[in-house]
């Protein structure tokens, strides 16, 4: 499979899906509630569900492609999203909406899953590396678009047509991908399915503190950006009275800081080392949970301070997520994909979790949100030093 830029596109688009499910209809949240008849807590944990589950299937769908093949897993994983995401359209009460929530997560397992596996599987690890950066690059601006877009519908249409576009998003991404990426695993190198032996694989690994010291760390800082990601419309719409519009400018802030960090990253990885650059941005995090808990104390904390708050603690994750992704992989041996799974399963779910704790403490306030994101930013810290006093009592050489 040669690289070219459609096919970069789409795999973008693909990798998108997702990020596209999780921010489109943030700034739907209080409207959602409002016609359903729900308080806000309730509408949060369609999101945490979401997460839950999409947590959940990835470790179900790696062994099932490498059995069956990439792409009749990617068009499935579709066809089960856009069906999802039409149940959520035409949802009339909590339950339905929520059932069509659980389908979309099922079928975007699939996707997030393979595309990783699926532009692998012709190239070696630098060109992997290369495609991949490449690939992320267009599936950055789906968080930055996405709770623009599901706004800016909001205001034209309502909550409902952004599952609609959602469905016909999949549709058209099925439609781009049979006819753009042809199969990548040939029947010949696929192996039988054994979930036994994929089960053997992530129990090792939970058998090494330093491997899960970083999966940890860096699934508890993401369960922090989740934090975020859930009470966002909440805090900005409910608490600071921002228009549902504007919200999604204000929320796009964070990630153009997630892209700078990533670019600088690229740029300096290769000078200064990704254990120097983890410990610049740790202290870029400590230093905004300070800020956090500082402003949990206040009455109502100015809106500014709040915003730059939130984009100081999202940003970091531009260079720990890579960063501690890397520090489990280098001791996994020939185990990475088995990480990447692991490792996403425990991020989405503690994700997911911490979703489901914001919806439990909801008080109607802000304090919350910034107690539960410092807690998380305050144990990524713990646990990386506990990390790397382990890693220099049994050092390792690395070839690159």
């Amino acid at each position: 499979m040669q690289l070219t830029l459609p096919i970069i596109l789409v795999l973008g688009l693909l990798s998108g899906i997702t990020p596209l499910a999780i921010d489109a209809y943030l700034p739907s949240f209080p409207s959602v509630a409002h016609d359903l008849n729900q308080d806000i807590s309730h509408i949060q944990l369609t999101l945490s569900v979401y997460l839950l589950v999409f947590a959940i299937f990835q470790m179900v769908y790696g062994p099932i492609s490498d059995a069956i093949g990439r792409r009749k897993v990617v068009v499935t994983g579709l066809i089960i999203f856009s069906l999802g995401s039409l149940a959520c359209a035409i949802a009339g009460t909590y339950e339905w909406l929520l059932s069509g929530r659980v389908i979309q997560a099922i079928g975007g397992a699939a996707v997030a899953v393979t595309i990783p596996a699926l532009v692998k599987d012709n190239l070696s690890t630098n060109q992997f590396a290369k495609a991949m950066s490449m690939v992320m690059l267009v599936m950055a601006l789906a968080p930055l678009v996405a709770p623009i877009l599901g706004g800016a519908i909001l205001v034209v249409f309502n909550w409902h047509a952004i599952f609609i576009f959602l469905m016909l998003l999949a549709i058209l991404a099925i439609v781009l991908f049979l006819k753009t990426i042809p199969e990548t695993l040939p029947s010949e190198q696929r192996t039988p399915l054994s979930f036994k032996t994929a089960m053997s694989n992530y129990y090792k690994l939970t058998r090494q503190p330093i491997i899960m010291g970083y999966i940890m760390a860096g699934s508890l800082h993401f369960a922090g950006l989740m934090c975020f990601v859930t009470g966002a419309s909440f805090v900005y719409i409910k608490v600071y009275g921002v228009d549902e519009g504007l919200f999604g400018f204000l929320f796009g802030l964070n990630v153009i800081t997630m892209m700078l960090a990533t670019t600088i990253n690229g740029r300096f990885v290769e000078r200064l080392g990704i254990d120097t650059l983890i410990r610049y941005a740790m202290t870029v995090l400590m230093l905004d949970v300070i800020a956090l808990i500082s402003m949990s104390f206040m009455e109502q904390p100015p809106l500014p301070a709040l915003i730059l708050g939130m984009m100081f603690f999202t940003g970091p994750i531009g260079i720990l997520g890579s960063g501690f992704m890397g520090g489990a992989m280098r001791r996994a041996g020939s185990l990475n994909g088995s990480v990447a799974a692991l490792a996403g399963t425990i991020r989405f779910s503690l994700g997911a979790l911490s979703g489901v704790v914001l919806s439990v403490l909801h008080n109607g306030t802000f304090v919350p949100m910034l107690g539960i994101m410092a807690f998380c930013g305050l144990t990524t810290y713990i646990i990386y030093r506990i990390v790397r006093h382990f890693e220099q009592l049994s050092p390792i050489s690395e070839k690159h």
